[in-house]
C-alpha cells in the first residue's frame, strides 16, 4: 500500500495541473502528464485507481467530518464534544440532527463522496481507451472502481436519502441533475458491488494491503442488503426488493456470500480483542476491508488538510491536557455518553472500547472539554507510542476498520434469525465466546423481536465507538432510533435529542441546490 499511496500523491498533482486557473495554467506545469497524454497505459489505470481510493482517506475537506466520528455522534454513543459550543458548532448541531444546510460538515461529507464518485466514473470511461494485454488485470481495475462508486453511493445514500445518481462525468453546464429515487440508488449500489464480488480476487499481497478484494464486495453488499431491507423499506418507503441488474438480491443469496466468507475466505477472529484495536496491528486476519492511514506525508497540512494521509478521528478524540505517560492529548470530540458506558459496564470489552478516566485514574483538564462525561473512545484515543513525526497533529497512522469478520458473523446470525436458528446461534456465539471466553454460555437467540435485541446489544458492544450504531438504529426504525437516542441525551448538557421528521438523514447542501438552480429538492425536516 506504501506504493498506492505514493502513487496518489503523483494523481494530485496531475489533477492541480489540469483543474487551476487561467494564470495558473500560463505558467509552466508542475508535471507533463496531464489528462491529454494521460489513461494510456494499464499503469496510468492503475494511478487512476489509486486516486479514487485516496478519497477514502479524506475527512476534512471542507470542516471536520471523519466517517466514524460523525457517525457515533449521531448516535446514542457519543456526543459532539470539543472544547465548547462554538468549537465545530456544526458537529454540535449534528448531534441532535438539526444541522443548517449550510454547515461545513454537511458540505464535506457530500463533496468527498461526490468526488469519489466523479474519480471512479472518470476511470471507468477512459479505461476502455486503453490497451491491455491481460484483460484479467483490466477487469480487477474495473470492479475496484465499481466497489469504491458503490462505497461512496452507500455512503451518499445513508447521509442524504435522495441524492443525484450520476454514472458518468459531467461537464460545467451539467448543473441540473435531479435526485434519483433511492431505490435506483440502492440497484446502482448492488450492482456494482455484484460486479465486485464476481470480479475481484479473493486476496491481495502484502504489498497491496487496502484494496478490495471479493470478500469486502460480499461483506459490503450484505451491510447494504440489510439496511435497505430495514431502513430502505420500512422509513424511506422502498416496495421494490434490491435488485443487481436482471439479478434480485434475496435473502437466500445474502446468506449464501455470508457463509462462503465465513467457510472459505480465509478470514477469522483475532483471538485477543484487544489486539484488534493497537494501532501496529494492521490488515489483521479480522479486517476485510480496512482504510489505510499513515505518517509518511510531508505534503498535507492545514492548507490541504485532505493531503494528509493521517486519521484525523484519532487527534479529534482524545482527551484535552493529558498528563500520561501512554496517553497523548486531543481536542475532546465524541466524548462516549453515559447510556454506552453503563451498558459496557460489564462487558470484558468496556476497558479496550472505552477510556474511563476516573478508572484509569488520568490526569487531564475535564473543565476545556465540553460535553464531558469522564469517557473517551478508546480504541481511537492519541497514544504518544504513535505519535507522527511530523504534522503530528495531522497524520496518525491508526487505520480505520470498514468491515470485521465479526460484523460478518453478527450479520449472519441476523439473517439466519427466522430460518435456521441453529447456524443464527452459532455465528453469534463466536463473536461472544471471543469476548467472554470459550467456556461462556450465550444467551440463546430466538426467532422474536428479543432475539433480535441480543444481537443488537451485541453488536453494539463488538463495535462500539466503530461508527456502525447509528445505523444499526435506523434500521429498526424512527421510533426506536428515538427512543434510544432520546435516552442517553438525559446526561448530557446538550439537548441530542433525535428528530424524526428528518427521518434520520442530513440536508442536502444548500451550496448544492442554488448550483443546481434549484433542482434538487431539500430534505423534509430541515
Amino acid at each position: 500500500m506504501a506504493k498506492i499511496k505514493y502513487l496518489a500523491a503523483i494523481l494530485v498533482l496531475i489533477a492541480f495541473a489540469t483543474g487551476c486557473s487561467k494564470d495558473f495554467l500560463e505558467k509552466e506545469p508542475l508535471t507533463d502528464r496531464v489528462e491529454a497524454n494521460f489513461y494510456k497505459t494499464p499503469d496510468d489505470a492503475l494511478q487512476a485507481l489509486v486516486a479514487i481510493y485516496d478519497v477514502l482517506g479524506w475527512q476534512c475537506g471542507n470542516g471536520y467530518h471523519p466517517y466514524d466520528l460523525v457517525c457515533n455522534i449521531l448516535s446514542d454513543d457519543a456526543y459532539a464534544g470539543g472544547s465548547g459550543p462554538g468549537d465545530r458548532p456544526d458537529l454540535v448541531r449534528m448531534g441532535k440532527l438539526s444541522n443548517y444546510p449550510s454547515d461545513e460538515a454537511v458540505l464535506g461529507l457530500w463533496a468527498d463522496r461526490y468526488a469519489g464518485v466523479y474519480r471512479a466514473n472518470l476511470l471507468l470511461e477512459k479505461i476502455e481507451g486503453i490497451p491491455f494485454e491481460d484483460e484479467t488485470l483490466k477487469t480487477r481495475y474495473i470492479a475496484e472502481a465499481r466497489f469504491l462508486r458503490a462505497y461512496f453511493y452507500f455512503q451518499l445514500e445513508q447521509f442524504y436519502g435522495n441524492i443525484p445518481l450520476i454514472l458518468k462525468t459531467l461537464s460545467p453546464t451539467d448543473k441540473k441533475i435531479p435526485q434519483a429515487s433511492p431505490a435506483e440508488v440502492y440497484n446502482q449500489i448492488a450492482e456494482d458491488l455484484w460486479f465486485a464480488w464476481q470480479n475481484l480476487p479473493a486476496n491481495v499481497t502484502s504489498d497491496e494491503l487496502g484494496r478490495a478484494t471479493k470478500w469486502a464486495a460480499g461483506g459490503m453488499l450484505a451491510r447494504v442488503y440489510l439496511y435497505h431491507k430495514g431502513y430502505g423499506k420500512n422509513v424511506l418507503g422502498i416496495t421494490s426488493d434490491l435488485k443487481a441488474g436482471e439479478k434480485t438480491i434475496t435473502e437466500d443469496v445474502v446468506e449464501g456470500i455470508i457463509d462462503d466468507i465465513v467457510n472459505t475466505s480465509g478470514h477469522g477472529l483475532v483471538p485477543s480483542y484487544a489486539d484488534l484495536f493497537y494501532p501496529g496491528n494492521k490488515n489483521s486476519i479480522e479486517s476485510i476491508f480496512e482504510i489505510q492511514h499513515t505518517q509518511k506525508s510531508n505534503w498535507g497540512d492545514w492548507g490541504w488538510r485532505n493531503g494528509s494521509e493521517g486519521n484525523w478521528t484519532v487527534i479529534m478524540s482524545g482527551f484535552r491536557g493529558v498528563e500520561s505517560d501512554l496517553y497523548e492529548s486531543g481536542w475532546s470530540f465524541q466524548p462516549v455518553t453515559q447510556s454506552l458506558a453503563d451498558e459496557m459496564k460489564t462487558d470484558p470489552r468496556y476497558s479496550v472500547s472505552i477510556l474511563d478516566a476516573q478508572a484509569e485514574g488520568l490526569v487531564y483538564k475535564p473543565g476545556d472539554c465540553f460535553q464531558h462525561t469522564g469517557y473517551a473512545c478508546k480504541k481511537v484515543h492519541p497514544l504518544k507510542a504513535f505519535k507522527p513525526s511530523t504534522n503530528d497533529m495531522l497524520n496518525w497512522p491508526y487505520n480505520e476498520k470498514v468491515l470485521r469478520f465479526a460484523d460478518i458473523l453478527l450479520m449472519g446470525a441476523e439473517l439466519y434469525l427466522d430460518n435456521d436458528l441453529s447456524k443464527a446461534q452459532n455465528y453469534f456465539n463466536r463473536v461472544y465466546r471471543r469476548a467472554y471466553g470459550a467456556s461462556a454460555n450465550p444467551p440463546q437467540l430466538s426467532n422474536s423481536e428479543a432475539g433480535l435485541d441480543i444481537i443488537y446489544h451485541e453488536r453494539r458492544m463488538e463495535f462500539a465507538g466503530e461508527g456502525l450504531r447509528y445505523w444499526d438504529l435506523l434500521r429498526r426504525g424512527l421510533d426506536y432510533a428515538q427512543q434510544k437516542i432520546n435516552a442517553a441525551a438525559k446526561a448530557s448538557p446538550q439537548d441530542e435529542t433525535f428528530n424524526p421528521a428528518t427521518r434520520g438523514l442530513l440536508p442536502i447542501p444548500q451550496s448544492e441546490i442554488t448550483l443546481s438552480e434549484n433542482t434538487l429538492v431539500q430534505n423534509p425536516g430541515y
